[in-house]
């Protein structure tokens, strides 16, 4: 159903996308300023050795721009439930000035290829759209780096991620992914909107290495502490 929020929050006048108060000629980004300024920013730091002990062995680095809190739930919620695909214009940009601090700091070469978290036929039809994706390719853009679309696929239409314990996160992403192409010698960053348990990002990290990849990141817009309440 359309609420009064989100006709609101769409108005081509613009409004805030947190606090839904109409925007100042000087803001661009989709939020004004006091809500633009409290964000939960994360700072520009790896995040994989704070996963599971199974996680260590794919992937190299987890970088996530904002922590789980009640603005960037409030954020994801709509972009991923209440259809709002717009939100990409704004997400995308907050999670690429992260990515930049990031590699400057670790003083790294950006990855050959972006590639997004795969989501079922079934639940892509029923969004009608990958936010992953979406991420993926605003991401890919902005950073000048190749989008590969369709490199990862899900197998199977497992239960949905964000209902389970962190334990049956694991045991379902076991072998869940494919990489449908040769990645021989390439470095890969997986796009997703929120990284949990890192079940998700591990598996794919697994499918793409098991078709060459040199090393795989994960870039995420949030990440939920283990005993974050409310998690997606």
């Amino acid at each position: 159903m359309v609420t009064f929020r989100n006709l609101f929050a769409k108005l081509p006048v613009g409004g805030c996308w947190l606090c839904l108060m109409p925007l100042k000629a000087t803001e661009h980004h989709g939020f004004c300023r006091a809500c633009f300024t409290d964000l939960p920013r994360l700072p520009p730091a790896c995040l994989h050795w704070r996963g599971d002990r199974r996680a260590q062995s794919y992937g190299r680095h987890w970088f996530a721009a904002l922590a789980w809190q009640a603005e960037s739930k409030r954020l994801v919620q709509q972009f991923k439930f209440q259809r709002a695909p717009e939100l990409v214009r704004w997400l995308a940009p907050l999670m690429s000035a992260h990515l930049i601090a990031c590699y400057q700091k670790y003083q790294l070469p950006w990855p050959d290829l972006v590639v997004a978290m795969p989501m079922t036929r079934k639940r892509w039809q029923h969004r009608g759209y990958n936010q992953a994706g979406l991420l993926a390719r605003a991401i890919g853009t902005q950073l000048q780096i190749p989008y590969g679309v369709g490199l990862l696929r899900r197998l199977r239409d497992e239960a949905k991620q964000h209902k389970l314990s962190r334990q049956q996160r694991w045991q379902s992403m076991q072998n869940a992914m494919h990489c449908t192409r040769d990645v021989s010698g390439l470095t890969v960053a997986v796009v997703d909107d929120v990284l949990t348990s890192g079940a998700s990002v591990t598996a794919a990290a697994a499918a793409l290495q098991r078709r060459g990849a040199k090393t795989v990141d994960a870039w995420t817009l949030c990440y939920t502490e283990p005993h974050a309440a409310g998690r997606l």
